[in-house]
């Protein structure tokens, strides 16, 4: 079945032509439903015209009803063109293509029409007949219910590969969209190389449609809980340069420091290898932290983010990192500064903007020089940290004090209380 999903990629059927004598005995509304069938079988020209006089003998008695009583439900049924109406025209694999086409939920028709790819035997393909021609005398279900009830029989039927290679087929065409969609991100992000594009959108069509057949949605197999469980640890074997992507475009990924350094990868002109080696680190690190949340034995030892980021990385691209991760924060904490000054009355003759960047920059720089500390551990790099903390600006000093001050006297009035 290796050729299976390079077959699903090409066309099944190149639409037949409708015989241009059909306008000398039909009228247009029958050659229209000679049509809408032709669409989904390719009819010859004996079948075209058998259904045209099957239709002529119904339009005549529609017309008769018509006189008698004008009830349109009635007299849209003359006109239904179902499996029963076709069934002394079409063979039995005519049949199942027109059913297929009108209905692809239906997993008996869709293991039908890929009979061929399947393998299957002629005795699986009458037990699946069976099984579909039963589903009139069955009471309908939800599409939740119906298709456990075809998986369920189909399992009974076919090998474990043929029930296997089913599924992958039911879900083939969503899994090319999935695939679809983070390419054209993986593109714009320039992720991929030309002369690579076939083989990386392979991996990660292969990936969705492993994913997706396994978690079979449209089945509903699981709750909720289990359903993202399963998710989870299957996208952690996800192809790389999806994970690189998904990590650019802010999709969902694990937000540990290794994705943190790839955000910055541009600014800090990371080449190809550190990149591969920080994804490499990334997924080993997230697949051992969710091994160890899913068992009671000894936890395995977690890989340290810092130790593996100094040795893929130069201390100048260190530096980058840090500076970019940190100065979000270190703007945040400067605001949260001035919003408190101005609650103290203490910004009499101050220059916001000058006063926050002056804060912001000393925030970055204790931010930056603590997490250098912890990742390099010397000497000259916990002194630097503290010398950087000795150079407070005065106004922060002076809050630090107020705070101080009105810390210790909410401790002496709550001992008081007691």
């Amino acid at each position: 079945m290796k050729k299976l999903f390079l077959l699903l990629l090409m066309p099944l059927l190149s639409q037949a032509q409708l015989s241009q004598n059909l306008s000398k005995y039909f009228k247009a509304h029958i050659i229209l439903k000679i049509d809408e069938v032709n669409s989904k079988v390719n009819l010859s020209e004996d079948q075209q015209f058998k259904i045209g006089q099957k239709l002529l003998i119904a339009d005549s008695l529609a017309n008769i009803n018509l006189t008698k009583n004008l009830n349109l439900i009635n007299l849209r049924s003359y006109y239904t063109i179902d499996t029963d109406f076709l069934k002394p025209i079409l063979s039995p694999e005519e049949l199942d293509r027109y059913g297929y086409a009108l209905n692809k939920d239906n997993r008996y028709l869709v293991a039908l029409q890929f009979a061929m790819e399947l393998n299957l035997a002629p005795s699986q393909i009458i037990a699946i007949r069976k099984q579909n021609d039963s589903l009139s005398a069955i009471e309908q279900l939800p599409l939740k219910e119906t298709i456990q009830l075809y998986n369920k029989r189909l399992n009974s039927i076919l090998a474990k590969e043929q029930y296997v290679s089913l599924i992958k087929i039911i879900y083939q065409e969503q899994s090319t969209e999935d695939a679809k969609k983070d390419w054209v991100k993986i593109k714009q992000y320039k992720l991929v190389e030309d002369k690579n594009d076939k083989t990386e959108f392979t991996k990660i069509f292969n990936y969705y449609l492993s994913r997706n057949s396994f978690l079979d949605k449209k089945a509903e197999l699981y709750d909720k809980k289990k359903g993202d469980f399963f998710g989870k640890k299957i996208a952690l074997n996800e192809p790389s340069v999806l994970t690189h992507v998904n990590i650019l475009s802010d999709g969902t990924y694990k937000n540990n420091k290794y994705a943190s350094v790839i955000k910055y990868a541009k600014i800090m002109e990371l080449d190809k290898k550190q990149i591969d080696s920080l994804l490499f680190k990334y997924k080993q690190y997230e697949l051992i932290r969710f091994e160890n949340s899913e068992t009671t034995a000894i936890p395995k030892m977690v890989p340290s983010e810092y130790s593996d980021i100094t040795q893929i990385l130069t201390p100048e691209q260190v530096d980058k990192w840090l500076m970019n991760k940190n100065i979000s924060e270190a703007r945040k904490e400067a605001i949260r500064n001035w919003a408190q000054l101005e609650a103290e009355g203490l910004i009499k003759d101050l220059d916001k903007k000058d006063t926050v960047n002056q804060f912001s920059n000393y925030h970055l720089k204790v931010l930056v020089s603590k997490e250098i500390a912890k990742m390099y551990h010397t000497p000259e790099n916990i002194f630097r940290s503290r010398d950087i903390e000795k150079k407070k600006p005065e106004l922060l000093q002076k809050l630090d004090d107020i705070n101080s001050s009105r810390l210790k006297k909410n401790k002496i009035k709550n001992s008081l209380t007691w």
